[in-house]
């Protein structure tokens, strides 16, 4: 296991965390436990304490309250300690050594204070496990809780001092030693316990850390692969979602931008096809103008027009040519504006009926030339539309364009409009041999021209339904077409 991995990382955070918690809370337990017993003992010293006091300041016999000193220091496994005001020893249990008060001279005479009937003993002082202040204190009238180090027992105590009062006036003092030793033996029992907790919760924490960080790492070590298949173009790659919390959604976000990518590259793709595909067209389409161009240049040069009607002959061929090169680099300009979105519409409300009526007389003449019945019809009245006059009259003429090239001698074409469902609908129909439904998609592709044998002349770019579409799309309307092989081609304009 590499701790520079995410695994390593997380196992030795998870372990130093569950070891650092597990820790504090054993050291603030081990002393809070600590301060616990040792204030319990105290309590349960002082409570002894008061209760032995009340039988000593009771008792006369002097005998009996020395066996009642003993009782006491016996059951709590205790050195018991009474003075007299002048701090000298009248009763002394110690601990593990008897009743020290026989080797003292104690007895009890027949006075009525036991405190009066008995005989002072050796001076506490520099004797005797207890300081000047404790034994000041105490008989004082103050309670004495302390705890520490006694050289006299040589060990640990938790000394308890009562003074031995009858109401305000202080006969005497009862002090207590009791050992700690037993309270830190539970105590060290304790924080064994807590050692073995945090051996046992370390050792959790390695086992879960471990799984819990493979778990987690294993989505992450996933969709790296995912984003270094996307770095080498593979974007085919997915991430499993398992969950929904942060992972999947990161998971989530990795394959939407694998998707996103994939299109993108697709769409680069397509574009890149499209411009060689537009490059191959337009170089189609000026060759031809421009061969025939220099082979009548040629021929002019060369001297084969013999005569001034050869010779004008050619030179409006040669004209012709040009007309048709310039709408094709006109047309190509118009879609690549249109494309772009560089192009501004002046809008302004427009009276559809007589726009296309200024249209349909434009190509009356054509249409008389070729045989060709136009006709303009109006089936209800039109309401005005907001739209650029010129760019409308555009698509119009491009879709007469069409019609007129396809439609054979003595057929129709038929300009038909009426208001439909708040908007105006403007259909172009011919009499022509109609589109095939495999083509339908394909004829708004740029420079595409469908059969050859379906056309009249090989006039035409090709750019005029891609430019008609464009500008139809950029007025928010819709345009689509009705093939009818057979029939002749239905288009329709529907502007809002």
């Amino acid at each position: 296991m590499r701790f520079s991995g995410v695994v390593g990382k997380l196992w030795l955070f998870m372990l130093s965390l569950v070891v650092l918690v597990l820790g504090i809370s054993a050291l603030l337990q081990t002393k809070f436990l600590e301060k616990t017993y040792y204030d319990q003992q105290a309590e349960r010293l002082l409570e002894e304490g008061r209760r032995l006091a009340e039988m000593l300041l009771e008792q006369r016999d002097p005998l009996q309250a020395a066996r009642q000193v003993d009782l006491l220091a016996r059951l709590m496994n205790a050195s018991v300690m009474v003075v007299d005001p002048r701090g000298a020893v009248e009763h002394w249990h110690v601990m593990g050594m008897g009743m020290m008060g026989r080797h003292m001279g104690m007895g009890m005479g027949s006075s009525g204070s036991w405190r009066n009937a008995l005989p002072v003993g050796p001076p506490l002082a520099g004797l005797m496990p207890l300081s000047r202040e404790q034994v000041e204190a105490v008989l004082g009238g103050q309670t004495v809780v302390y705890r520490g180090h006694n050289p006299f027992f040589g060990t640990d105590v938790i000394l308890v001092g009562l003074p031995l009062k009858q109401g305000e006036e202080v006969l005497g003092g009862l002090f207590i030693h009791a050992p700690v030793a037993p309270l830190a033996a539970n105590i060290r029992a304790l924080q064994h316990a807590n050692l073995y907790a945090l051996a046992l919760g370390a050792l959790l924490a390695t086992l879960l850390g471990l799984f819990f960080s493979r778990t987690f790492a294993r989505p992450l070590l996933e969709m790296n692969r995912i984003a270094r298949a996307m770095a080498a173009g593979d974007f085919g790659c997915r991430v499993a979602i398992s969950s929904r919390d942060e992972l999947g959604l990161l998971a989530a976000s990795l394959n939407a931008l694998a998707q996103q990518l994939q299109e993108k590259i697709a769409a680069l793709e397509r574009l890149d096809a499209t411009r060689k595909e537009f490059v191959a067209n337009v170089s189609h389409e000026l060759r031809t103008p421009l061969t025939i161009i220099q082979g009548y240049t040629e021929a002019i040069l060369d001297g084969m027009a013999e005569d001034e009607a050869r010779r004008r002959e050619y030179l409006q061929n040669i004209q012709e040519e040009v007309v048709r090169l310039r709408r094709l680099v006109d047309d190509l300009l118009d879609l690549r504006r249109l494309e772009a979105g560089r192009v501004t519409l002046k809008r302004e409300p427009l009276d559809v009926a007589a726009l296309l009526a200024q249209v349909v007389e434009r190509f009356q003449n054509l249409a008389g030339e070729r045989g060709v019945r136009l006709e303009l019809s109006l089936r209800s009245p039109l309401p005005k539309i907001t739209g650029d006059g010129d760019r409308l009259a555009q698509v119009f003429i491009n879709l007469l364009d069409n019609a007129l090239r396809v439609t054979p001698a003595g057929g129709r074409v038929e300009v038909t409009a009426r208001e439909a469902g708040g908007a105006v609908e403007v259909a172009v129909e011919d009499s022509g041999p109609g589109i095939p439904p495999h083509e339908v998609p394909l004829i708004w592709e740029r420079f595409y021209k469908g059969d050859p044998s379906r056309r009249r002349d090989g006039g035409g770019s090709g750019l005029g339904l891609a430019i008609a579409r464009q500008i139809v799309e950029l007025h928010g309307g819709e345009i689509y077409v009705d093939g009818r092989p057979g029939k002749g081609a239905r288009f329709v304009v529907v502007l809002k």
